[in-house]
């Protein structure tokens, strides 16, 4: 059975995700398609806008098998997230991963990671490593800001393609262009699709306009409560206020001396959104300090990062994601594939469990890692 791939956070589903399922199962000729989503937190340092159970619901509307990202992969930068996902990608036997770009041209992704593979070797990148440059900055100065580095999705899609070539060479690339909308578009200006920056803002301001870039047959499932990053302010004041300074050196993802101007800046703060610009400053991007702030209210320490996949939580699965998971578990025995966390298997799962009981917090969910069964549906 041919499978594709596809990272996802669907935070939430919307027309172009719908497209993006369909386009990749039909041009890699998949029977099954394969979507590894982010689950309760997401990569921009933010709670999902609904849980993880409902962006699953949402997602079988158009893939045969949900599989969550491990939640510490899910709040880190480019090169982690996608060196876990790919991991998954291998371990759940995908023949392709398809990965949406505003270049939608994987021949440039192919170039533009040769040119990457001879600049690490030079004396030009070392010596820019050693000043203690971010490696995006470093690619993007030695590159010339190379335009594939100049957009966030293709940005991504180079460390997709860089995971792959390092990790699971048999896994062929496929990338498919964006349709009518930027990654981060404030606004719903098109009919038939928007960003998910646009629908949540959209949602948010109860401006029924979301409708027409989401599919019908779920917009049910949108009127369940959601999440804000303003909801975790007071949970994240009283982790940061519960630090000392040795201790938040300690966070995953924390920059060396942040962690002394977080502890400054918290007393004054009076919402997240001020908290962000008291702390902010042009040697950090946002999303970087967000993602500091959600490690913060989980308490994800350094040791908690993983280089290694030994097992896969399954969210949800179709009539034909159950079939593809019969064949997995012949062909792979030894391989954990896990459609329900109990006690037995929870330490496999701890950070994602805890994840979920911080987000119900936040959100009064009542769906637990412990009482929400995979979910089906009988689509084929």
């Amino acid at each position: 059975m041919k499978s594709v791939a596809l990272v996802t956070e669907y935070n939430p589903f919307h027309n172009g995700h719908l497209y993006h399922a369909q386009t990749s199962k039909s041009i890699t000729a998949s029977e099954i398609s394969i979507a590894i989503m982010s689950g309760n937190f997401v990569m921009r340092g933010q709670p999902a806008i609904y849980n993880k159970f409902t962006r699953t619901r949402m997602a079988l509307s158009a893939v045969d098998l949900v599989i969550e990202l491990p939640a510490v992969a899910a709040l880190s930068a480019g090169q982690y997230f996608a060196e876990t996902a790919v991991q998954i990608a291998s371990y759940v036997d995908a023949d392709h991963l398809s990965f949406g770009s505003e270049s939608g041209d994987i021949d440039s992704f192919h170039e533009l990671l040769q040119n990457i593979s001879k600049i690490e070797q030079s004396p030009e990148f070392i010596k820019k490593l050693k000043e203690g440059k971010s490696y995006p900055r470093i690619l993007s100065e030695l590159l010339n800001n190379h335009t594939l580095l100049s957009s966030p999705n293709n940005t991504l899609g180079i460390s997709y393609m860089r995971a792959i070539q390092k990790l699971a060479p048999h896994i062929k690339p496929w990338t498919i262009p964006r349709e009518s909308s930027h990654h981060h578009d404030s606004n719903i200006s098109n009919l038939d699709f928007a960003s998910g920056t646009s629908i949540r803002n959209a949602i948010q301001a109860h401006n029924d306009q979301w409708k027409s870039v989401v599919p019908d047959s779920i917009q049910q499932l949108y009127q369940v409560p959601q999440a804000t990053v303003e909801d975790t302010f007071p949970y994240i004041k009283y982790a940061v206020l519960s630090h000392t300074p040795q201790s938040l050196k300690n966070i995953y993802t924390m920059s060396e001396g942040l962690e002394n101007r977080i502890l400054d800046k918290i007393r004054y703060a009076t919402s997240f959104e001020h908290f962000m610009s008291l702390i902010k400053t042009k040697r950090y991007t946002y999303t970087h300090i967000q993602r500091i702030l959600m490690n913060i209210l989980l308490n994800f320490q350094q040791n908690h990062k993983h280089n290694a996949v030994n097992a896969v939580h399954i969210l949800g699965m179709s009539a034909k994601g159950q079939q593809y998971l019969k064949y997995l578990k012949q062909k792979f025995p030894e391989r954990h594939f896990i459609t329900q966390i109990n006690q037995q298997n929870a330490h496999l799962f701890e950070r994602e469990i805890h994840s979920t009981n911080i987000y119900n917090l936040l959100t009064h969910h009542t769906e637990t890692d412990f009482n929400t069964h995979v979910i089906r549906t009988e689509n084929d």
